[in-house]
């Protein structure tokens, strides 16, 4: 499998080197706006399109490849690709040098210069890009190839048995890190040993174009205030043992760290959740990926419907589901992502924690609310 690195550095080749990439039957490739608007790594404004039509950053993909610290920058400017060409955040200005040979943009008080470190926490247009162009798992409908490549799969294994089972989803936010439930971390007879990235469909017989990639979990983080009786504060963080490489189909979604999102109501909003998990109380898992739209509720509305069942639902939760019920995360969907879209990128707003039953009506799903977690998140990177 290609690094971003390797396929912009195929572009000197001019496709030569790329062509060899594609698979067999339909090429699912992300797919963005011709010439979107973005911000570059120095903080100016810039436009996404093919780099080969950014003389700037093919110059020094030409000519400086190979010095410290290029590849890692080129990386940075990927916004998303036009069939097997990346497309890259390009400058506006035309006498653009880039901030890695301390000549772009000019720092100031409170302004950080460029840091290469790929643990820390990427913004956009490096992270929350998704190839869904028409969203038609309960009341759900199976996904594209790419259209959440930050989703992640948590496998379980066994002493007795060594085959994987895989249980819960999660989201991947750095090249080393996935957020997913708290309560996916422990389990009475399994343990979480790994996670799958890049998967559309878990049956290794159906040949959907997708090639997955399995990465150990080196470190398991759940969050100090978990508590398993109530299922408040039920997040966790894995640290995986070795960076992934981003590509088509597999790319980190964003966490709402600006002040806009971290105080805006989600109330009504109309987010996403994907998972392999059930499509009916206690029903089989599926083997394909499903996608479903909810509104966010109320949480007054949610204390309301969840205080018969003993539950209290607190601040740091979010609830999101249909009143007629029919649409909702089930099972399998556990620890999986809550995904708004915001200014052309989608952002984790919440992990699937629990339910009653499966899309019930008149019972929405309950999430953790990541923006509660955010400095957390953030120490434990």
């Amino acid at each position: 499998q290609l690094s971003l690195v390797l396929l912009l550095v195929g572009l000197v080749c001019f496709g030569n080197c790329l062509n060899r990439t594609t698979r067999q039957g339909n090429l699912n490739v992300l797919s963005f706006e011709s010439s979107s608007s973005c911000t570059t790594l120095e903080g100016d404004n810039g436009r996404c399109i093919n780099v080969r039509q950014c003389p700037p950053l093919l110059d020094l993909l030409r000519n400086s490849r190979h010095k410290p610290g290029v590849a890692d920058y080129l990386k940075k400017t990927v916004c998303g690709y036009d069939r097997n060409d990346p497309l890259v955040c390009c400058p506006n200005q035309p006498d653009f040098q880039p901030s890695i040979f301390g000549s772009g943009r000019r720092t100031t008080e409170g302004t950080s210069p460029l840091i290469d470190n790929r643990d820390t926490l990427p913004s956009p247009p490096q992270c929350g890009k998704s190839s869904v162009q028409k969203i038609r798992i309960v009341g759900g409908q199976p996904s594209d190839l790419g259209a959440w490549p930050w989703l992640a799969v948590l496998g379980y294994r066994s002493n007795r048995n060594p085959t994987t089972q895989w249980l819960c989803g999660g989201a991947l936010v750095t090249s080393r890190h996935i957020v997913t439930a708290a309560h996916c971390t422990r389990h009475p007879s399994l343990s979480l040993f790994k996670v799958r990235l890049g998967e559309l469909d878990l049956d290794n017989n159906v040949n959907d174009g997708a090639n997955p990639i399995d990465v150990n979990i080196e470190r398991t983080i759940v969050h100090p205030s978990y508590n398993p009786q109530k299922y408040t504060d039920d997040i966790a963080v894995l640290k995986l043992q070795n960076e992934v490489p981003f590509s088509r189909n597999i790319q980190p979604i964003c966490l709402p760290t600006t002040s806009e999102l971290r105080e805006m109501s989600l109330t009504k909003k109309f987010p996403f959740v994907a998972g392999w998990g059930s499509v009916q109380f206690k029903g089989p898992s599926l083997t394909a990926l499903q996608e479903v739209q909810v509104p966010v509720v109320e949480n007054e509305e949610c204390r309301r419907a969840y205080k018969a069942k003993g539950a209290d639902i607190i601040s740091r939760q979010l609830c999101a589901g249909f009143a007629l019920g029919g649409k909702d995360a089930c099972q399998g969907d556990s620890g999986g992502p809550l995904m708004l879209p915001h200014a052309g990128s989608y952002y984790l707003i919440g992990v699937v924690s629990y339910g009653f039953r499966c899309a019930e009506a008149g019972f929405p799903g309950i999430y953790s609310r990541v923006t509660s977690y955010l400095s957390w998140i953030e120490q434990n990177l």
